[in-house]
């Protein structure tokens, strides 16, 4: 097989508050040869997200990323070299492979699929119809269990997990309402993802006050982005048999020394509340479902989504950085090379 150079973006130091570009590096060395069973892909979208701040973190998490190595990511791309009967070459494939043109995958792992080009854009599979779109449905389903009348607080609403949560609560019959950053997201809540009601927590100094207005009955779900602050001003507002849902820790900068706040006891007893944590990866198996139906809502105009790209793989510091910032206005993807399915 014919030896290709490779560029990829390896972690050169962990972080200790929120992710920098200056704590990567791009180098440039060989791609990989794939082993027995394995496919080298080369990557045409690759990944920023959210989950990445506590990935490098010097707090160390579940999927921590070592220095030196190449930045954990999911990618869409095309297989250049297949060991694996079921992957011919040319096949598009989504994978974890990280911040690298070329990459090696191992298609038994679960984060790894095949991508049908004629369905949808490519770089759908990795957000609405893929993590994002997964983390929605499986996180909000199987421990937020919307009823029809419920009410859905969501944070971070018009990210591209947070707008696919209220969209498919809306399907299930509930009311939806948002907290979002900065008026032009509050416009794409509403005006693009459907929610009732919105919260701008930038353009208000009285969150609490303001979620009463709009949830005067209560908040039956609340699924968390951030934690924090705006965690413990929900907390407080959580009706009766409520369900919280726990997805992100976007507003902690870091984790050593362990934060303080409110100690949320009393309200998950007094009102028998539920929180819980979830990985994606704990629903593996709903991932087909999760895909055949979030497709299916795509296709009927049930579900919008937005992306925000950033071209070239040397941008996928600053783009991570971006979204700690607020800059990005949907799924934060990197172009590594021009879409031949676009």
């Amino acid at each position: 097989m014919a030896q290709h150079t490779n560029r990829r973006v390896i972690l050169k130091e962990r972080a200790t508050g929120l992710p920098k570009p200056e704590l990567f590096e791009v180098v440039e060395d060989d791609a990989p040869s794939p082993g027995d069973g394995e496919i080298l892909i080369n990557n045409i979208y690759v990944s920023a997200d959210p989950g990445m701040k506590g990935w490098i973190s010097v707090a160390r998490n579940y999927a921590s990323v070592e220095t030196g190595t190449t930045m954990h990511a999911f990618s869409v791309g095309v297989a250049v070299e297949s060991n694996h009967p079921d992957v011919q070459e040319g096949d598009v494939v989504a994978a974890n492979t990280g911040w690298a043109e070329y990459a090696v995958a191992d298609p038994t792992l679960p984060t790894f699929r095949k991508v049908d080009p004629e369905d949808a854009p490519i770089s759908t599979a990795l957000g609405i119809l893929g993590i994002n779109g997964f983390t929605a449905y499986c996180g909000l389903l199987n421990i937020g269990q919307p009823q029809a009348g419920d009410t859905v607080v969501v944070s971070t609403a018009a990210g591209a997990v947070g707008s696919a949560v209220g969209q498919i609560a809306k399907i299930k019959g509930c009311r939806t309402v948002g907290i979002a950053g900065g008026a032009e997201k509050s416009a794409l809540c509403t005006d693009v993802f459907g929610y009732d009601a919105v919260i701008d927590y930038k353009a208000t100094d009285d969150l609490e006050s303001a979620l009463r207005e709009v949830c005067p009955d209560g908040i039956n779900v609340y699924y968390d982005n951030v934690g924090g602050e705006t965690l413990d001003i929900v907390l407080g507002q959580v009706a009766l048999h409520g369900r919280v849902v726990i997805c992100g820790t976007a507003a902690t900068d870091a984790w050593i020394p362990q934060p303080s706040g409110l100690r949320p006891e009393r309200n998950l007893l007094v009102n028998r509340i539920r929180m819980e944590g979830f990985l994606t990866f704990d629903f593996v198996d709903q991932y087909a479902e999760a895909h055949a139906q979030l497709s299916t809502w795509v296709r009927e105009g049930k579900i919008a989504y937005r992306e925000d790209v950033a071209e070239g793989l040397e941008n996928a510091p600053a783009a991570l950085a971006g979204l700690y910032e607020g800059r990005n206005m949907g799924r934060q993807l990197v172009r590594v090379r021009p879409d031949p399915f676009a």
